[in-house]
């Protein structure tokens, strides 16, 4: 029994440092957006996955037991259910090979990652190593953040600095490891909320001076970071978290109340100094003062409990003081002044609040009242990509389908390779199908957070909420922290244990079903792990050849370091496209046409084969293929000027080979091509404010003169 327990203890704490470690690695690696960083993440979890998943689900179904509950099952299972929907996706042959490949992986590693955190939470140390756990990564991101600001540590794009006031009131947003302020905002307002809502039920405890402080610790880097992020997604979802969790938490409002004036009065203050100077102080003299107002703002806040705490006499001693006339006096004087207190310290949290309200406004008013012009563009977005969602409603598409199909959906020349909606993605990359699917885990997750720890219910809100109007999901952090909430809640649970038994036979027949389920479930998880370890190898080897090609500065070299990286994922793009760059047009047209067999309509690698079959001069194939860029992608003005030269030089070349007929084909394409191109930045140059305009498509110098030059041919082509 001792070494079963010692294997048990021995494969828990290994599951412990890899969610741990997971967190961490997670925040270094810009929170899982690139595919890239999502690789060794997978990797390295369907390994752990691996090591422990042969001993400890083979060995005894007890492991499922704690996991009997519905929605627990629902949230364990859903994941899963996403990958599966990407596989059958791969197999039918979706819009994008690759983006669909890294979608199945990143649902592969939430699925591996919410069985690994629940099974950490379920044993009794785990609730502790949940809730550090949570507390390091905000704090790690956080802090990280701002000591960045002072010159400590070294984040890049750390600050994005921006002077139009429709993106940033101050000039300087604070983005951290996410390097993205928007989706780092509500981050900061999940980790403050936990801590603010969860100041109550830490005061019911009657706790020491010294747990009192670690409580409040947090909420002046956390509080700090959301304001200086300028993310108004992210104040508007946490004042909708804030007011579910009052409602939720309306009988322990006092502590957060008092506890959290004072440190959130400071960080304002700390904001509207940083803020005035964009996030570039001085660094000495301003650490003594983020110093000074986070202790000062933590002792306040002690200071302002300890003045609202009212300790009303026992019964005991009323009652023994009653029997005294004289004492009764005194005691009624005591009440009177603890309620004198009370009402001192309530109506110091007041003004302090109020304080801290009128500063921050003062600094964003800007921000919060006007200059809306991001919403209008996000509108357009999502007008566009509900017409999208129409073409594949129930199934979707696969992975990636925004990105791969924006260029030519868009109404307007926007840049927005992400649809700043992770509904509305799920939607596009799995349609109806899948986005049941999400809500089911969702409200799964909800549902867990509610009954268990309601604590934990205005974090979870923050991360659901501002995911409907940004891309937050497309950081893998995000989901992270999500089954990390889950598992979280799943910890709190009472564990009850069942000790009554019908009959020896019935206990025997549940424990060889119990069996046969165990073998079931360890059968298609070591499946699943072992698939996806598989995967991540092969798209980590490929990403890794990539970046030595894209650092060795010898052609042949980087040519061979890139035809490697395809074959171990030849669904691998941008490995494609950067090596038809270095190759010759012979070469770049086989790399680009079976890259086309796994994206069949990406934009870069039509465009990149119809470029080279003009440089090779064969004009027919050139034409095709340009017409199917221009449909997919018509607003791209390199593209446009390009290919009017190309059309003109090779119309030239064919006349001079004498072949007329296909030098006046090419001239007259080459006329209504440039027609079009002037058509359609005509029609954008009339929308004036209401156009979005960020890819800057307008008619280039160079394409008036080839289009003129193209004119003057046309104007002498024969009749036809």
């Amino acid at each position: 029994m001792k070494a079963v327990e010692s294997m048990q203890n021995w494969e828990w704490k290994l599951s412990a440092v890899g969610l741990l470690v997971m967190g961490a690695f997670s925040c270094w690696q810009t929170g899982i957006f690139f595919a890239s960083d999502m690789y060794p993440i997978v990797l390295g979890l369907s390994i752990v996955s691996l090591v422990i998943g042969f001993s400890l689900l083979t060995r005894s179904y007890r492991v499922w037991e704690n996991a009997t509950v519905f929605p627990d099952i629902l949230v364990l299972l859903c994941p899963f259910l996403m990958m599966a929907l990407y596989v059958l996706h791969v197999l039918s042959q979706p819009l994008f090979a690759q983006g669909t490949f890294v979608e199945l992986l990143k649902w592969g590693g939430y699925g591996t990652f919410a069985v690994m955190a629940y099974y950490v939470g379920s044993k009794k140390e785990g609730r502790t190593l949940l809730q550090a756990g949570w507390h390091g990564i905000g704090l790690l991101l956080s802090l990280s953040a701002i000591f960045d600001i002072y010159g400590l540590v070294n984040i890049p794009h750390n600050i994005v600095y921006n002077s139009n006031p429709g993106i940033s009131a101050t000039g300087a947003r604070l983005a951290g490891m996410i390097q993205y302020p928007n989706t780092f905002g509500a981050l900061m307002a999940a980790f403050l909320l936990e801590r603010l809502f969860a100041l109550g039920p830490l005061m019911q405890q009657r706790p020491s001076t010294r747990r009192v402080l670690l409580g409040i610790l947090p909420l002046a880097p956390y509080t700090a970071a959301l304001l200086l992020s300028e993310s108004r997604g992210g104040w508007l979802a946490a004042g909708v978290a804030v007011a579910a969790g009052l409602v939720l938490e309306r009988r322990r409002l006092a502590p957060p109340l008092v506890l959290a004036a004072a440190p959130c009065l400071g960080t304002a203050l700390l904001y509207r100094q940083l803020a005035h100077v964009q996030l570039a102080p001085v660094p000495w003299p301003s650490l003594l003062w983020l110093a000074g107002l986070w202790a000062g703002g933590m002792l306040a806040g002690l200071g302002l409990w300890r003045l609202y705490q009212s300790r009303h006499p026992t019964f005991s001693s009323k009652t023994h003081v009653s029997l005294h006339s004289d004492s009764q006096a005194s005691f009624t004087n005591i009440h009177t002044h603890l309620r004198i207190r009370r009402l001192i310290a309530m109506l110091l949290v007041a003004c302090i609040w109020t304080a801290s309200f009128a500063t921050i406004w003062f600094t964003v008013k800007e921000r919060i009242t006007a200059n809306y012009g991001t919403v209008s563009a996000r509108w357009i977005i999502y007008r566009d990509a509900w017409r999208l969602i129409q073409q594949a409603p129930w199934w979707g598409q696969g992975g990636y389908t925004w990105r791969m199909s924006y260029p030519t959906i868009q109404s307007q020349p926007y840049v927005g390779s992400e649809v700043h909606s992770g509904y509305l993605d799920i939607l596009l990359n799995t349609g109806i199908v899948g986005f049941m699917i999400l809500v089911f885990l969702l409200i799964g997750i909800g549902w867990i957070l509610y009954k268990q720890y309601c604590v934990l219910v205005p974090p979870y809100l923050v991360l659901v909420l501002h995911a409907a109007v940004d891309f937050d999901w497309s950081f893998g952090l995000v989901w992270i922290l999500i089954f990390w909430l889950a598992a979280w809640g799943f910890s709190r649970r009472d564990r009850i244990e069942q000790s009554t038994v019908t009959n020896v036979a019935s206990l025997s027949a549940q424990h060889r079903s119990k069996k046969v389920i165990s073998t079931i479930v360890c059968v298609l998880w070591l499946c699943t792990t072992m698939s996806l370890a598989g995967f991540a190898l092969r798209g980590e080897m490929s990403s890794l050849l990539q970046r030595q090609a894209l650092q060795t500065k010898d052609s042949e070299y980087s040519q061979k370091l890139l035809h490697s990286s395809l074959r171990w994922n030849p669904m691998n793009t941008d490995a494609a496209l950067q090596l038809v760059r270095i190759s010759s047009p012979e070469e770049g047209i086989r790399v680009l046409i079976q890259s086309l067999s796994y994206a069949p309509q990406h934009p870069g690698l039509v465009w990149k084969l119809a470029n080279a079959y003009g440089e090779l001069g064969e004009s027919k194939p050139f034409t095709r293929w340009l017409s199917l860029s221009n449909v997919l992608d018509p607003y791209n003005t390199e593209k446009q000027s390009r290919s009017l030269e190309q059309l003109l030089t090779l119309s030239r070349d064919q006349m001079a080979l004498g072949n007329t007929d296909e030098s006046y084909r090419l001239i007259r394409l080459g006329v209504s091509q440039y027609n079009k191109y002037k058509h359609m930045v005509e029609q954008l140059s009339g929308q004036h404010a209401q156009l979005h305009n960020d890819r800057k498509f307008i008619l280039t110098r160079e394409a008036e003169e080839w289009g003129s030059q193209l004119d003057r041919l046309a104007q002498i082509l024969p009749d036809s």
